[in-house]
């Protein structure tokens, strides 16, 4: 072995024993998880009751810190450029794989950052005015069809889950509705009560307790499978099959944390939704929770985002 040959060796030995050091004494200090959207939203409320659990099980604070802006880009940024220690985690909805195809992000999402978990899924419920006449997908597209332009729909803005939900839903159905944006779900699900809009996608986080009071209508569920929650509305995929826009939540590091660090916080993420703490959460705010491996996550991440990216490309959007 020449003198480079053991130097190389020695070098990786050290960096192995170094990373094994560090996933043996880790944490040793308060760890952050920075979250992008404010606090009470859903993706605040699932990330701090995650870092509870989280923080009683490892014997450190986990402290939780909004940096809300960009549609969760803020924050992902945030954390892309911290240390690779495992002390910085990012707890992101999964508008995290659309915004690469209607941002210009200054970091590469699926490079720079680390899948440790998926926590929840969340099903998006496509949902009418009490008024409006259609109560299926089917009867929807009937009247999108002979009424070309005359529907109107909202989102959240240009390039959020709502309205790519809605995109693919006229891509399929071949059929074109009116745009309407609003700031947030509070300000749709008002509008929509009140007939400034006919239809809309949103989760059934928001939507449930108006559904359940009457206030608004369900016509199908986004997700490929029928909620529990709504056990008689059918997905828009018996309809058109395939067709999946089901919304979920995840815990991210940053690129070249080591893998021994990874498979830890794996570990603990996964027996946080164990709790009973966060299934009585989920319970309460009709969402599952799923959990699984990093390498699942994965997988998942290039799926959405390959996904997305022909969404967004054959529509040309581009956020607001």
């Amino acid at each position: 072995m020449t003198y480079l040959s053991r130097l190389l060796a020695l070098g990786l030995l050290l960096f192995v024993f170094g990373a094994n050091l560090q996933a043996q004494t880790y944490p040793n200090r308060p760890i952050k998880m920075v979250i992008g959207y404010p606090p009470g939203a859903a993706t605040d409320l699932f990330g701090r009751a995650i870092a509870k659990q989280m923080q009683d099980s490892l014997g450190q604070a986990i402290i939780v810190e909004n940096k809300v802006g960009a549609a969760g880009t803020v924050a992902a940024e945030a954390v892309v450029r911290s240390a690779p220690d495992g002390y910085t985690l990012l707890n992101s909805a999964s508008q995290i794989v659309i915004n690469p195809f209607v941002q210009k992000l200054p970091f590469n999402t699926e490079k720079e950052l680390i899948p440790v978990a998926q926590t929840i899924t969340v099903s998006y419920v496509l949902i009418a005015s009490p008024n409006f006449s259609a109560n299926s997908v089917a009867d929807l597209v009937e009247y999108a069809q002979k009424n070309p332009g005359k529907i109107n729909y909202g989102s959240y803005g240009s390039g959020s889950g709502p309205h790519l939900s809605m995109a693919m839903l006229e891509k399929v159905a071949g059929v074109k509705m009116q745009h309407i944006q609003y700031r947030g779900s509070p300000q749709l699900l008002t509008a929509l009560m009140a007939g400034e809009i006919d239809v809309a996608f949103d989760t059934t986080t928001s939507t449930l307790a108006l559904i359940q009071a009457g206030k608004i209508k369900p016509l199908a569920i986004g997700g490929p499978k029928p909620s529990e929650l709504l056990p008689n509305v059918l997905p828009v995929a018996k309809s058109y099959p395939g067709f999946d826009s089901d919304g979920w939540q995840g815990i991210f590091l940053p690129a070249n944390t080591p893998g021994e660090l990874v498979k830890k916080l794996n570990l603990e993420v996964n027996n946080a939704l164990k709790s009973p703490t966060l299934k009585s959460l989920a319970e309460s705010r009709g969402v599952k929770i799923t959990g699984g491996s990093s390498e699942q996550f994965s997988a998942i991440m290039k799926q959405e985002l390959k996904k997305y990216e022909q969404v967004i490309t054959e529509n040309n959007i581009k956020m607001d």
